[in-house]
């Protein structure tokens, strides 16, 4: 059996948890007779190309579409379905299974249905929250957890919240509702004004859009039981569900577990230099602690110029606080292991952050926001730490937690579970 894995990107041109994902599947998946092959777009290229990474074939399909305003708003399709659809008829696969999709000239909707209708089987893995939550935090307002079901006012609502309009939403919601049913596009005003007033519409849109994958979609699989409930409050089809959870792409009979007592809290953060990361929350929640009693090392890839040149300068007078660069894959277990505690400070819902895994097969607990994806791994006082979302004063006191209580972490040392194979993973799929 032939699977095609869809992906935007992938290794070791990018390298983030879904990516790794992607390999690991398709590496385990061989050892159950299965054959798959990577497909990413070639961005702004008009010609396929191939290369191998693992011994995986990895097939760049022509797309020459240029990024632009309505292309990333959904008013037009990316110039390369065509290349795509040919892929398709190339390689003949049975399976095709898509780990992303978006607006742009990346995979989109419209890829989904080309595949449906080309006549196999289509899968579907959620690796995020932002596909039945428009800005990706599943938090309303940034203050409760939402129950996740897509409801046009209750997240016009929200989505004007998140994007600073908080003050004018009773201005704002009501003539939305008013410029949708007169059908005027005031997104395509180009500017923040035009699409708050289109606000309705686009969730209207976004609701719609996902409701039009039931018919496409043969399997939707969902990393986390917390997930698994909201793509079923939102209509999708129980039977077409399934629940495979996350696992660790290494083996781990090889890790072994190392204790190094230290007078220091050594903190450690792994993941993109991004807003979204939430890096800049916790060297503010440092800033306020004693130097010589906590240390921070950062490991990452550079996602955003600016956000990574101003927490350089903000950090230039910290000596506590080191800048590591990227990590690579295999060092990430023995890394963590030099360290007392992960932080893990997304301002987003984390669907299920495979470096919660890495970090407890390295024997350490994490201090993570209270986002689904985290909470569903790390319980407050057992295993790690959780904090308010995006509060930076409640992480400090998780910090201080930690300083004024010596013997604390090795508690959540004892209460940290075992990690799941990969190998397991892909015997579930």
């Amino acid at each position: 059996m032939k699977i095609l894995q869809f992906i935007n990107l992938f290794l070791p041109y990018q390298i983030a948890g879904t990516e790794v994902y992607v390999w690991a599947l398709a590496k385990q998946l061989a050892q159950f007779g299965y054959q798959s092959k990577v497909v990413i777009p070639n961005y702004e290229k008009a010609v396929e190309e191939r290369y191998e990474y693992d011994g995986l074939t990895v097939i760049k399909y022509a797309e020459p579409t240029v990024q632009d305003r309505k292309l990333i708003m959904g008013r037009k399709l990316p110039m390369g379905l065509y290349s795509f659809k040919q892929i398709l008829e190339t390689e003949k696969p049975q399976i095709v299974h898509f780990h992303e999709y978006s607006t742009g000239n990346g995979i989109v909707k419209e890829h989904i249905a080309v595949a449906k209708r080309a006549g196999v089987k289509v899968i579907i893995t959620f690796h995020l929250a932002s596909y039945t939550c428009r800005t990706g935090t599943l938090v309303y307002k940034s203050e409760s957890l939402c129950d996740g079901k897509i409801e046009v006012g209750k997240c016009s609502s929200c989505y004007l919240h998140s994007r600073g309009f908080g003050n004018f939403e009773n201005i704002l919601l009501p003539m939305s509702r008013i410029t949708g049913m007169l059908h005027l596009d005031t997104a395509a005003w180009n500017n923040k004004v035009g699409t708050a007033l289109a606000t309705t519409q686009l969730l209207g849109r976004f609701q719609a859009e996902f409701v039009s994958l039931f018919n496409d979609v043969d399997a939707f699989v969902s990393l986390t039981s917390w997930y698994k409930k909201i793509l079923a409050v939102n209509g999708v089809p129980q039977y077409k569900i399934e629940f495979i959870p996350q696992g660790l792409p290494l083996d781990m009979s090889s890790v072994k577990t190392e204790s190094q007592q230290s007078s220091v809290v050594r903190l450690i953060f792994i993941g993109r230099i991004s807003a979204f990361k939430g890096l800049h929350l916790l060297i503010d929640a440092l800033q306020a602690l004693p130097q010589e009693k906590i240390t921070l090392s950062i490991y990452g890839q550079p996602a955003d110029a600016d956000y990574e040149r101003d927490l350089r300068v903000k950090t230039e007078r910290l000596a506590n606080i080191s800048w590591k660069g990227k990590l690579a894959q295999a060092d990430v277990i023995p890394v963590l292991q030099q360290h007392d505690l992960l932080c893990l400070c997304s301002t987003f819902s984390e669907m299920s952050p495979l470096v919660i895994q890495e970090a407890f097969t390295a024997g350490i607990p994490v201090l993570a926001s209270n986002v689904y994806g985290n909470a569903e791994q790390v319980q407050h006082g057992r295993n790690g730490l959780l904090f308010a979302f995006n509060n930076v004063t409640s992480l400090r006191e998780q910090l201080q937690y930690c300083l004024d209580d010596s013997g604390l972490m090795e508690r959540l040392k004892k209460n940290i579970p075992p990690s799941r194979s990969f190998r397991e993973v892909a015997a579930d799929y």
